[in-house]
């Protein structure tokens, strides 16, 4: 059998990854797959010692190497996505978590001193949410909606792989009302992406994932904000909050809409590369 370097691996990995992906990001990616496939580390790679892989290993990595040339993200092809310090099994069927999102779990954990909350997430997809408010604050109840069946089996899955309190349940947002009430807090992460944006995009976003919790209609690039600014008022308890992650094109009508809608305290919060990225208000 042949024996194969760790550094020389990683460096013809890089180098296959490179016209794809640029220096950084070939690296990075190197690294996820020499340790997925061949359990090679960083410290592996600088040792240097040979090892010699099996035929299954050797074909996995080409084909892992392919899939990734045709612009599949990583995240699809190992199924799991980390977020928020946790791994979270994610498909095809759910969007991949972003890292910019990990700060809105920071922002409502410190939000207020929560006393057992009653929380709602709106389109929950993965439940990487979900999931992290309720392992964040303590004897929180947290329910996850998504119009999606896949969704939420997969939401499910995280909850009970990560032992997060957290259940979930079907809804159509812009069809139904939010079943519960007295709420302390009801946030989402809804569909915010308008459809003369998908030029912009790179093609691992609009090739694979999915465009149902992706995209809005141009004509109407708020719906999914005014629809549970709306529905949100039935459901929250007085002194209950709201939250959103938003399109940083429209954070001042999204403050508008807090006040046209009747909540107070309306404010913007600039995510880790200063772009407008999550908005909260108070129902009085």
């Amino acid at each position: 059998m042949k024996e194969y370097f760790p550094k020389h691996t990683f460096q013809n990995t890089t180098s296959l990854l490179n016209p794809v992906f640029g220096l950084q990001e070939s690296q990075a990616l190197s690294y996820i797959v020499l340790d997925k496939v061949f359990n090679i580390s960083k410290t592996a790679i600088i040792v240097n010692d040979p090892f010699i892989p099996d035929t299954f290993q050797l074909k996995n990595y080409e084909s892992i190497v392919q899939r990734l040339l045709k612009n599949e993200p990583i995240q699809y092809i190992f199924k799991e996505a980390e977020f928020y310090g946790n791994t979270f099994y994610v498909d095809k069927n759910v969007l991949i978590p972003r890292q910019e999102t990990e700060l809105l779990i920071q922002i409502i954990s410190s939000f207020k001193n929560w006393e057992k909350p009653k929380m709602a997430d709106i389109g929950t997809g993965s439940g990487c949410i979900a999931c992290s408010l309720a392992l964040s604050i303590a004897d929180s109840q947290i329910v996850g909606y998504d119009v999606s069946p896949e969704a939420l089996q997969i939401a499910q899955h995280n909850a009970s792989k990560l032992n997060a309190h957290a259940v979930f349940s079907p809804l159509d947002i812009l069809e139904d009302e939010i079943p519960h009430i007295e709420l302390d807090l009801v946030v989402s992460n809804p569909p915010y992406v308008m459809d003369q944006e998908k030029q912009q995009m790179k093609k691992n976003v609009l090739d694979f994932e999915p465009p149902l919790a992706l995209f809005v209609a141009d004509e109407n690039p708020l719906i999914f904000y005014k629809t549970i600014m709306e529905k949100a008022k039935k459901a929250l308890k007085r002194g209950g909050v709201l939250f959103f992650e938003i399109n940083e094109q429209f954070g001042k009508e999204t403050l508008l809409l807090f006040q046209h809608y009747g909540y107070s305290e309306p404010k913007i919060y600039k995510d880790i590369h200063d772009k407008q990225r999550f908005a909260s208000a108070i129902w009085e």
